[in-house]
Parts: structure tokens; C-alpha cells; sequence
């Protein structure tokens, strides 16, 4: 297996995916390959030279570089990356308070003490949340349409377990395919069984909640 997460967290949050793919780029020499802070502005065919044309500027210095290519590959996800999508709301430009986009999340953003309203349920707002939710005064998930979750241990302390007593990638096989295991089990019996999954997923979380929320809200 290519060099295996040894982290002990169930979700690893940024900082540390951010050092595992540093680190593995340097180790195997990818990073000396990449040139950073380059924006691509064009990619054209070229029929008559049977290769790719590229055009990239220099987002530091202003230059404009061209290069050419016999493979072109698109690895850009799906994401604006210059401006993160926002809709407009109503009264925006009465609003006192920040809006934030977590897509150009600012370091020095303070959220302390302070009533945060998070718009949306998905992955990202999942991992806000939690985080958010040991400084601010208060944090609000606005969301349209209620998301089944099951709450997990920060930490595998299977994988811490195994890890002390077996070799690196010995454990990191058996903790991959127990994860690929579970996973599978889940979407079986949800497909086959969505109702009986769903009392378990309710069941869980009404018991860590013991009664301090409305149900209403995850279901």
C-alpha cells in the first residue's frame, strides 16, 4: 500500500490531511514537479502540432508562461476557486455582523463568544460545526433538508491499538478493510432496510442528545 495514513483520528481534520500530502510529496520528489501559484488561463489542441497548448500567468509576478503537452489532464474538482458560490440574501447589506464563506476562510477569523448561524448540512458544515461549537456563544445549523449522521469516536483506538503491536502497513491493511467492511454493511442494510436503519441512526443520536433537542431536526 502507497505510503499509509497512520493518523489515530476517525475524521482527520485539515491541518493534518494538509501535512499528510506535504510530506508525501516531498518524500517521493512530487512537490520539485509542481509549480505553485501558477493560474491556467487557456488549454487549446493543437491538430497541426498534435499537442497541447497552455497558457498560465504567474499570479506573483504577473508572467505569462506557455507550455505544450501530449496529455492534458483536468484535475480542477468542481469548485469555483476564485469567488466560492453565494447566493444574495435579503438585507445582506443591512447585516452587522461577517459573512463568511468557507471556501476563503480568513486566519484570523474570531468567533468567540459570538452567535454563529452555519447555512447548509453537508460534509463541510458537519466538521464546522463541532469545531465551531467549543468557542462561540452559540452555533445554529440552518439547513433545508435534514441529514442522517452517526456519530463516530474522534479517535480508532482499535487502529492506535494495532498499530502498537503490528507493523505500519499490517495494521493499516487490517484497519482499511474493517472501515471498507463497515461502510459496506451500512449501505447494504440502509438499502435493504432504510426504515430499520433509520430507527438505529435516531436511536444513537437520541441518546447522546438525552432530550436536549427537538428530533424533529433529524428526521
Amino acid at each position: 500500500n502507497f505510503r499509509p495514513w497512520t493518523g489515530g483520528k476517525v475524521l482527520a481534520d485539515g491541518a493534518a490531511i494538509k501535512a499528510y500530502v506535504e510530506d508525501t510529496a516531498r518524500e517521493y520528489g512530487v512537490d520539485r514537479h509542481i509549480r505553485f501559484g501558477v493560474a491556467v488561463k487557456s488549454a487549446d489542441w493543437s491538430s497541426t502540432d498534435r499537442c497541447w497548448r497552455v497558457t498560465a500567468v504567474n499570479e506573483a509576478s504577473g508572467e505569462t508562461n506557455s507550455f505544450t503537452a501530449n496529455f492534458l489532464v483536468g484535475c480542477t474538482g468542481y469548485y469555483n476557486y476564485d469567488r466560492g458560490y453565494k447566493p444574495d440574501f435579503p438585507g445582506e447589506e443591512t447585516f452587522q455582523g461577517q459573512i463568511v464563506h468557507p471556501q476563503h476562510w480568513p486566519d484570523d477569523l474570531d468567533y468567540r463568544d459570538k452567535k454563529v448561524v452555519v447555512i447548509g448540512s453537508g460534509a463541510t458544515a458537519i466538521t464546522l460545526v463541532p469545531t465551531m461549537a467549543a468557542e462561540a456563544a452559540q452555533v445554529t445549523m440552518l439547513q433545508r433538508s435534514p441529514t442522517y449522521l452517526m456519530p463516530l469516536p474522534s479517535t480508532d483506538k482499535v487502529t492506535l491499538a494495532l498499530q502498537k503491536v503490528l507493523p505500519a502497513k499490517v495494521a493499516y491493511r487490517i484497519t482499511r478493510a474493517r472501515n471498507i467492511s463497515i461502510a459496506r454493511l451500512l449501505y447494504e442494510r440502509s438499502r435493504r432496510s432504510p426504515k430499520a436503519m433509520r430507527r438505529l441512526f435516531l436511536g444513537i443520536i437520541r441518546r447522546q442528545l438525552d432530550g436536549k433537542a427537538d428530533m424533529r431536526h433529524f428526521t
